[in-house]
């Protein structure tokens, strides 16, 4: 009896490891991350020294300042993302101002796999500038300065509340490159004196 109980538990695995293992695994393709964006609207501000069409999805909101200097945030929720612009009235230092931005674009040139540069002219608004797209696992992707080369100069950089990873942030950098140039495109400054209250 014990010979036979033997020879069924032996016959019963090697029946049970033929069927298991029939065919080899298969790994499971790579997944993505799904990223619903929202539709491209946009809705007209005013409340700040420029006035711009920004994305319905997004809000401007101005944060609290010491000096002559105009900080705000376009800020994305759902992307959670924030544009941080600081706005300044120009006083005969628009080379420093200018040098400012790009010596803060190159922070970023270290961990950058490329940085592509795009010139901004608008001459029947007198907005010229420059954007900076940063690729690499950067903290800011996307860098601008803006300026109507006498009275105004906005700064502004692009940042996500994660961790730098430019493949899974891929599609929505590109949708908030979009929109931040839609923002400078149609950018209009408005009356400097009433912004400038210089210490």
């Amino acid at each position: 009896m014990t010979k036979q109980f033997s020879i069924i538990a032996l016959a019963t695995t090697l029946a049970s490891l033929f069927f298991s293992c029939a065919e080899d695994p298969v790994p499971k393709p790579k997944g993505w991350l799904r990223l619903d964006l929202p539709p491209q609207r946009f809705v007209i501000q005013e409340e700040a020294p420029f006035s711009v069409e920004r994305p319905v999805y997004s809000v401007l909101v101005e944060r609290p300042t010491r000096d002559s200097s105009r900080w705000y945030d376009l800020r994305f929720k759902d992307q959670r993302a924030t544009v941080h612009m600081t706005w300044s009235a120009v006083h005969g230092d628009l080379p420093e101002l200018i040098e400012d931005a790009h010596a803060f674009k190159q922070q970023h040139e270290a961990k950058a796999a490329s940085i592509r540069s795009e010139r901004v002219l608008r001459d029947s608004a007198r907005v010229f500038g420059t954007f900076f797209d940063v690729e690499g696992e950067v903290a800011s992707p996307l860098v601008f300065y803006l300026t109507d080369s006498t009275d105004n100069f906005l700064y502004g950089s692009l940042y996500f509340e994660a961790r730098p990873n430019a493949d899974s942030l891929a599609p929505v950098t590109e949708r908030l490159r979009e929109d931040v140039r839609y923002f400078a495109a149609t950018l209009r400054w408005r009356a400097v004196a009433r912004f400038d209250a210089r210490p």
